[in-house]
């Protein structure tokens, strides 16, 4: 039957995959972190390429090598051009971009790594909201309407998402009431640096990096909304903003074979925190994978995550920080607002005497009320005030024509009692 014939070609299909994947020899991991892929090859060399190809790779029949590979979210954002031509098997990179890889491409993820910062550990991470304490009108996360907001980049959960989404639950819409939002993408050094030279009045950053490489000056910093958070019957030993989410992850891609990917999972949680794997990579282990719903969640929220027609979930444009224009969406602001243009957005700094700093890229509020809604709100007024107008007159010609009325037959019914009264007395008169 038609039925049987497509269940064999499914099962022969998979045998072939399974078998091709088994005579593969090399396996690309692409990977990102803040910095230049310089320092992310120093970092994680050790322990995604020599490690991983020496303690599960070796004992493979026959033999296979795992490759590491830059990636990046900006001008050309080729971790999402690598993941739609197939050429990475396993991706290791920040909440945001793993919950992508989920919604969009199919991965599962298998590990989660644990960092250690100054003798304490976390498996998690949270955006800090932040100001300096000198700057006494910034009490209150209210009090960032009207100011200039550093942030990272919009794949970002820490620096950009759950910041954006803290300040919306509290009535500050980043897009539309800020006086600027600077984007420092994966430079958090200079955002940092802008914050405490007054360049900026406010930034959202991870927790996680600014506790390791700022602990000296927190002295200095308000934490706006500063939380205590436990996350699997663990406290988050760091300052937070925002509710946890899991630290860097290793996703893997659906064509892999289960059991590779169940060696490469075992032998990550099997590192210790003293191995100079994990000693290079600053991280104190690997757990099982974490929970990406709050991310997923968020994204949602904030419209970065969209449905398409066919029913596809597709991750907008955040892939890339070149497309920022085009990633963001007024429709997560309660009312009717619609997006400036590209060049009035741009501009619209210049003319409000906000310039942009060097390099980096800027919005002035583009999030505006939609004047087709506001002309359409005042006709509605209009036609509300008129029918209101039109009621009255009616009630008061009602009115008149009552009183008129009453007035006519007020005369006749006196005639009637006057009448009454004289029959009356003439009957006692007789």
């Amino acid at each position: 039957s038609t039925l049987s014939m497509m269940s064999t070609k499914w099962w022969v299909g998979f045998l072939v995959m399974i078998a091709c994947d088994a005579q593969r020899q090399n396996y690309t991991i692409g990977a990102w972190l803040p910095g230049t892929p310089e320092h992310m090859f120093s970092v994680l060399h050790p322990l995604l390429e020599t490690y991983l190809t020496e303690e599960v790779g070796s004992k493979q029949d026959p033999p296979v090598t795992f490759h590491l590979m830059p990636v990046d979210y900006f001008a050309n954002a080729s971790a999402y051009a690598l993941i739609n031509e197939e050429k990475l098997d396993f991706l290791y990179t920040l909440a945001g971009g793993i919950s992508c890889t989920l919604v969009e491409h199919g991965w599962a993820v298998i590990a989660t790594q644990r960092v250690r910062i100054n003798g304490l550990q976390a498996g998690t991470d949270a955006s800090v909201v932040y100001s300096l304490k000198s700057r006494i009108e910034i009490q209150n996360i209210p009090d960032l309407a009207d100011k200039k907001i550093g942030v990272g980049f919009i794949l970002s959960a820490t620096s950009y998402q759950s910041g954006f989404q803290l300040l919306a639950e509290n009535s500050v819409h980043l897009l539309k009431d800020a006086a600027q939002v600077v984007f420092y993408g994966h430079d958090f050094e200079r955002q940092f640096e802008d914050v405490i030279a007054g360049k900026i009045d406010a930034g959202f950053v991870s927790s996680t990096w600014l506790a390791e490489l700022h602990p000296d000056l927190m002295s200095q910093v308000r934490v706006h909304r500063e939380l205590h958070p436990v996350y699997e019957g663990e406290e988050f030993p760091f300052p937070a903003s925002t509710p946890l989410i899991p630290q860097y992850g290793l996703a893997v891609s659906p064509t892999v074979h289960w059991q590779l990917k169940r060696a490469v999972t075992k032998a990550l949680q099997e590192v210790t925190r003293d191995h100079p794997a994990a000693v290079a990579a600053k991280v104190a282990g690997f757990t099982g994978p974490g929970s990406y719903a709050g991310v997923k969640t968020t994204q949602k929220a904030m419209k970065l995550i969209v449905t398409t027609p066919s029913g596809q979930a597709r991750c907008s444009n955040m892939w890339s920080t070149a497309e920022i224009f085009d990633s963001f969406s007024c429709e997560s602001i309660p009312g009717d607002y619609v997006k400036l243009s590209r060049e009035d957005s741009l501009a619209k700094c210049g003319a409000l005497g906000l310039p942009c700093p060097e390099g980096l890229l800027c919005f002035c509020r583009p999030c505006v009320p939609n004047p087709e809604s506001n002309y359409f709100n005042w006709r509605l007024v209009l036609a509300v005030c008129v029918a209101i107008y039109a009621v009255g007159i009616f009630f008061a010609l009602f009115l008149r024509n009552s009183d008129q009325a009453d007035l006519i037959s007020r005369p006749a019914a006196s005639r009637g009692r006057g009448s009454g009264r004289s029959q009356v007395g003439a009957h006692h008169r007789d």
